[in-house]
């Protein structure tokens, strides 16, 4: 793939600076924004990777331009071009692209301050098949533990602490959230097409390419949801308050009605089991398939909407392709590769 477009990296910069220093709703919908956005095309999520990695490189140049927060745009956008001719020049390119948005009336005032601050925390995480992770972040308070995050095989996750906000941007797979409480320093989980933001509790995210679950073990968590709209259309934003015992699946721009559930079965990969209640057979599928070096496949529509319940090994999915057979009205074809096609009946 090429290198992403000046005029990407530069939109990915302006969404970014404005989910940050728009006041309220004004940036939650900019954040949102920006999640769509960059789920439109593989260009889109390298620009948006290319205006992080231009962003976290400026931080010694922060103070430098701090000091011209309170003049006019114009000036601001002058000091910024000045600035780079005494710098290196790998970062010229930044601080035009900065200051093209300073001058642009993006970016004023003191508000402007805090958001030239660099991360304190910034790292990616990812696994393979049958792989799990375990990782505790660095955001606790005092002698308190961080939060701890259980990441499931075939899932990529990239997580940024700023000193008001703890980000994670979740590309796919399933993770549990046991997040530390800290009300000054809220939670947002941004996925694809939603966003959860918590202070302190313990859920699950489940992103397989179908709906995305979250489910609430303890405490509160609200799903914000920015319907999919025609051109010219006014944004809405749905939102969803799930309490412990509460799931809800989200799905081309629309939460589901939310049901109450065992949402401890949503993250039972942790101790070896899948648990399916009454789940598309094709999004099941999704999941067994991330503890499959080669896959369970069918290319029957049909077959999909099937709906499976059940509790099934994590570590014997060939005892899972023995006993579809018996519970749905499918055959299972092994294929030359290792892979199982269904098949209907």
């Amino acid at each position: 793939m090429s290198a992403p477009s000046e005029r990407l990296i530069e939109r990915a910069l302006a969404l970014i600076v404005e989910g940050e220093v728009a006041p309220g709703e004004a940036a939650q919908r900019a954040r949102m924004a920006l999640s769509q956005w960059r789920n439109r095309s593989p260009q889109h999520a390298a620009a948006l990777l290319e205006a992080r990695h231009r962003w976290d490189a400026l931080g010694g140049m922060a103070d430098d331009l701090r000091a011209h927060f309170d003049t006019p745009a114009a000036g601001m956008a002058a000091a910024a071009a000045a600035a780079t001719s005494a710098r290196a020049p790998q970062r010229r390119k930044l601080l035009l692209s900065i200051a093209g948005l300073v001058a642009g009336g993006l970016v004023a005032g003191r508000g402007v301050q805090w958001y030239w601050q660099q991360p304190v925390f910034h790292s990616a995480y990812g696994t393979r098949t049958a792989q799990m992770l375990k990782v505790t972040l660095p955001d606790g308070i005092a002698d308190a533990s961080g939060s701890q995050l259980d990441i499931a095989p075939q899932s990529a996750i990239e997580v940024t602490l700023y000193r008001q906000r703890r980000i994670v941007e979740m590309a796919r797979g399933e993770v549990r959230f046991e997040v530390a409480h800290d009300k000054q320093r809220p939670f947002l989980v941004h996925t694809r097409g939603a966003i959860i933001e918590v202070v302190g509790t313990v859920f699950t995210v489940r992103d397989r390419g179908g709906p995305i679950t979250v489910g609430v073990e303890q405490g509160h968590v609200r799903v914000q949801v920015q319907a999919t709209r025609q051109h010219g259309e006014t944004p809405t934003v749905q939102v969803v308050d799930l309490r412990a015992g509460e799931l809800v699946e989200v799905q081309d721009g629309h939460a589901d009605t939310v049901r109450q559930a065992d949402a401890r079965a949503l993250s039972a990969w942790r101790d070896g089991w899948l648990v399916f209640d009454n789940t598309p057979l094709g999004d099941a599928l999704a999941v067994v398939n991330s503890y499959r070096t080669r896959p369970i496949v069918s290319a029957d529509a049909r077959i999909d909407a099937m709906r499976l319940s059940g509790r099934f090994r994590t570590n014997d999915s060939v005892g899972l392709v023995e006993v579809l057979p018996t519970i749905l009205p499918v055959t299972t074809v092994p294929r030359p590769d290792g892979s199982v096609e269904l098949q209907a009946r």
